[in-house]
């Protein structure tokens, strides 16, 4: 009799460690995602708002200053793609430059909104890989939505 009442309180108390764990570390993954996915909306709307002024910039001195505060907001190990798109638009503005400026932002600010949505689900593994194969198919669901240059309708 007595086994049956310390089966009985160890699994109590068990049952109550597990709990305890489990709350701490969903209470300590809602306040990071809350304060980091705040952060980043903020970046990605500075980003929205650098962009155009880039892109309407009149002289070179406007064109090197609004790069300068695009590439402090980058992170100089993963996006140095974006460093290259905007540097190629500082040193040779066009409007095909700038389209092609957008066009890459566009497909950053949108992984990267893919990628926040992710973390804050219920299964926020594998985030980034996610987010882009997501991206991806949109990519593709809306190439086949779209008629093709040629394609008569």
């Amino acid at each position: 009799m007595s086994d049956y009442w310390v089966t009985i309180g160890l699994a109590a108390l068990i049952g109550v460690a597990i709990g305890a764990i489990v709350s701490v570390w969903t209470v300590t993954r809602n306040i990071k995602h809350k304060s980091v996915i705040e952060e980043r909306q903020k970046w990605r709307d500075a980003l929205r708002e650098l962009i155009p002024r880039l892109v309407d910039a009149a002289g070179q001195d406007d064109r090197d200053r609004v790069r300068n505060s695009i590439i402090l907001r980058l992170n100089p190990h993963q996006d140095q793609p974006a460093t290259l798109v905007v540097d190629h638009y500082v040193e040779n503005p066009s409007r095909q430059t700038g389209s092609l400026v957008v066009a890459h932002f566009q497909d950053l600010l949108k992984r990267d909104w893919e990628r926040a949505k992710i973390e804050a689900s219920f299964f926020p593994f594998w985030a980034t890989s996610r987010a882009d194969l997501r991206v991806r198919r949109q990519v593709a669901a809306s190439r086949r939505r779209t008629p093709q240059s040629g394609d008569v309708t």
